[in-house]
Formats: structure tokens, sequence, C-alpha cells
């Protein structure tokens, strides 16, 4: 278990890193279109909703160990791709394959830790994702104090591929501690004695419902706008407000920093309370701080703004998936936790798309694109608001 945490805490710091705070930077470098810096933050996360299902499948089928494998080694081998890539497109296709990685790894380190555990296997797996949350804080101040201090530069390799080097180190550690790791897969998966129509049959009527759907909807509608704000707000802060590129590391940390330390405490007070204020309240918010974020010019205003945009993303991604488990019979919670991760996946991937559609339709006008986007996505707190019953 121990060994899992640290490959899990490397994995999702490698991949962090070679996204935050570069991947922008990097499409800029390439001097990609809107329309393909849109693409190249929208490939990572739509490899989750095209390979998840797939995923789970092969994993009855086959078990994690293999699965777990083949994730080794794309951290360990992908970012070495990043070397070779010289144009936009080249960048979106690196990009999907990355993104397999870590749609692999998640629901298979989570098999694994389910089946060793038992009984224990909420606390433990509680742990498996506090390792990940960790490699996820740290890895952009990395990645920022790398853009700070030009240690690349004697070895003749550029700023970015450099990143991606030190990206693919830490991959390589994974293959390794993957290498080592005993790992037993017994109980990892457990075959059941329902037929696969009755399966399948049950949880598309029982899951797919209006209210199951709006609290999907949210937050989906949350992680569009995260998804645009993280590719393209440092592309702001540095060409609209003169932030550095380095300093894009600490803001995003701060961000995810926030988020680890306020979900919990919005999910605690949710539990005695209701989640539906946090819900509508926090993707609300949500978009007016993302559209006020894409009009401000100032330096401190815009460190100041991360703290409250953060704990408006906590607010609704700490409550949707208590309330979408409630709203459904329990012997269908993982159906509709997974119709929940599949639609917030379809939103992440989205929101960097569509605001590059914004950007090159508004003349790269930053607030045009945020401002417009923001709008759109408020529609969805008010149908949430005006139509769905606040029993919980």
């Amino acid at each position: 278990m121990l060994l899992l945490c640290i490959l899990g805490a490397l994995a999702i710091f490698s991949t962090t890193m070679a996204k935050s705070p570069v991947l922008p930077y990097f499409a800029s470098w390439l001097e990609a279109t809107d329309l393909e810096k849109g693409l190249i933050g929208a490939a990572s996360p739509a490899t989750g909703v095209l390979v998840s299902a797939p995923i789970g499948i092969l994993m009855d089928r086959k078990g994690p160990k293999m699965l777990l494998w083949a994730a080794a080694g794309l951290f360990a081998f992908v970012p070495f791709l990043y070397f070779w890539v010289s144009t936009a497109l080249q960048l979106v296709v690196v990009r999907f394959i990355h993104g397999t990685a870590t749609a692999i790894l998640g629901p298979v380190a989570l098999a694994l830790v389910a089946g060793w555990f038992g009984n224990q296997r909420g606390e433990r797996m509680a742990l498996y994702s506090s390792s990940t949350r960790a490699g996820r804080t740290i890895a952009p101040l990395l990645g920022g104090f790398l853009f700070a201090v030009p240690a690349f530069e004697s070895f003749g390799i550029d700023i970015y591929r450099g990143i991606y080097l030190v990206c693919g180190l830490f991959g390589m550690a994974v293959l390794a501690l993957t290498m080592i790791m005993p790992v037993r897969t017994e109980g990892a998966t457990e075959p059941t004695s329902i037929p696969d129509k009755a399966l399948t049959r049950r949880p598309t009527r029982e899951v797919i419902r209006r209210d199951v759907l709006l609290i999907c909807a949210a937050q989906a509608a949350t992680y569009f706008l995260y998804g645009a704000y993280e590719f393209f707000m440092p592309l702001f802060w540095n060409e609209v407000v003169g932030i550095p590129e380095w300093f894009a590391g600490p803001m995003f940390t701060l961000l995810t920093v926030t988020i680890l330390i306020a979900g919990p405490i919005i999910g605690r007070v949710s539990d005695r309370s209701s989640r539906f204020p946090f819900i509508v309240g926090g993707l609300g918010c949500l978009c007016i701080l993302v559209a006020l974020a894409s009009a401000v010019t100032n330096f401190v205003l815009q460190v100041i703004l991360v703290i409250p945009i953060a704990l408006a993303i906590a607010s609704t991604d700490s409550t949707t998936s208590p309330l979408v488990t409630e709203r459904v019979d329990p012997s269908l919670k993982g159906s509709a936790l997974g119709l929940l991760s599949t639609i917030m996946d379809v939103g992440h991937s989205s929101g960097p798309l569509v605001l590059g559609a914004f950007l090159a339709f508004g003349g790269h006008s930053y607030t045009f694109a945020f401002v417009l986007a923001s709008v759109l996505i408020l529609v969805v707190p008010l149908v949430i608001f005006f139509t769905l019953d606040r029993k919980n």
C-alpha cells in the first residue's frame, strides 16, 4: 500500500507538471492558434471520456495487473515524446496519449486497494487519493520554479523540453516502483452472478433520471470553467496582466491547496445541513468570479481572486458526489458515480475547446471569451435552482 501511494503521488505529479503551468506556454511557443490551444487543453481529459468504460471492462476480464504495467509504461515513456513535438497537432496527439496513463491508473489503483483491504477499503482509498492530491499540489510549484531558474540552458535544452525531461524521470520512477511492487490481485475484481442484461438495463433505467443528470450537469459545468481557467488564464496573466510565466505555478498551487482544505469542511457542513445551496451557490459564484477575473488587470487582485474561485469549485465538487449517491438506490451508487465521472470529463475536456473557439471568434479577447462562457454556464445553476427537488 505504501509503494502504491508513492507510485500514485509520483505519477500524478508527473502528469500535472506536464500540464501546469507549462502546457499553455508551450502551445504558444509552437505558435498554436486559439482553436488549436483549445484542442491541446481538451485532449488529455477527453481521454477519460473515451477509455474509462473500456478500461473497466478490460479490468473485469483480465485483472488490474496488466493495466497497471501499461499505465506505468505510459508514464515512463510518453513524456519523452514531447521532445519531438514541433507542431500544435503533434502536441494534441501526445497529450491524448499521455492522458491515457492517468485514465488507466485511477480505476486500476482503486480496484487494487478495494481487493486488498476489504472492510478497510474506504479508509485506504482515501489514503491513496490523498497521496495523489499531494503530487497534484506540488507539481505546479516545481514547474513554476523550473521556469524561473534556467537550469537546462547550459545543456542546450530549452525550458519546455527540460520540464518534460523532469516529467519523464519521475515517470521512470513510477515504472521502477511497479517493477518492485508485489501486486496481489486477489479480490481486486469481484465476479457477479447477476446477468449482463440486468446489469445494464437497471442502471440505465434508474440512474439516468432528470435529478441525477442535473447534478452531473453541475459537476460538468464546474469542470468546464475549471478546465478553461486552468489552461487559458496563465496566458491571460502573462499577456495582459504581465505576470511572468513562473508565477502561474504558485498560483495553481494556491488554488489546489485551497480546494483540498475547503473541500472536506464543506462536505462535512453539507452532511449536516443541505447540499443544494453549495451546488447552486458554488457554481453561480464560480461563473461570476471567472468572468470577473478575466476583466481584472491588477496583479494583486488576480492573486486574491484565486482563493474565492477555489472555494467555489470546492463547494460544488465536494457536494455533487455524495448527493448523486443519495438520489439513487444504494445498490446503484457505483453506476451513479461512474455516470458523474464520465459527464464531468466531458465538461473538463470541452471547457478549453469551447473557450478557444470563443477566443478565435472574439478576436483573441480573453474577457469576451470568459464572460461569454460564464454567462452560458450560469444557465445550469439557474435551471437546478428552479427545477431540482431540494430535499437534500
